[in-house]
């Protein structure tokens, strides 16, 4: 007797071999996805920064004086030109919107994207 296919007990082995394998690997994937988004979310972080510090460079009569504050919104970046115009959040795939609170303290700036306090500064 010629044999052709496999018996279902072959078929159910093969099938609960791979929900075992999709069962562990499927963690680690998610993890290495998380974490890239992690990483791409500093990154971006990183470059907005770095964009804001472009935009005082060429705008020197809006930095604030010692102890004063100014917030660059990142609209105001992507229309001057110093930033992207599709940044998007890597969690949420929506349109990034953050601010960059720029402080001048003992006549040195410091830059902080998306500040947590941003009371009495100016708005540009």
């Amino acid at each position: 007797m010629n044999k052709r296919g496999f018996t279902l007990v072959e078929l159910l082995a093969v099938i609960v071999l791979l929900g075992l394998i999709a069962l562990i690997a499927a963690p680690a994937i998610t993890g290495i996805i998380k974490q890239s988004k992690e990483s791409l979310s500093d990154s971006q972080k990183q470059s907005i920064e770095m964009s804001a510090k472009n935009w005082a460079t060429e705008n020197m009569s809006k930095l604030p004086s010692d102890g004063e504050c100014i917030i660059v919104t990142l609209s105001t970046l992507k229309s001057e030109g110093f930033a992207d115009l599709e940044i998007k959040d890597p969690k949420t795939n929506d349109p990034l919107n953050v601010n960059i609170k720029i402080t001048r303290e003992q006549k040195q700036l410091i830059y902080e994207v998306d500040p947590l306090n941003a009371v009495g500064c100016t708005i540009y």
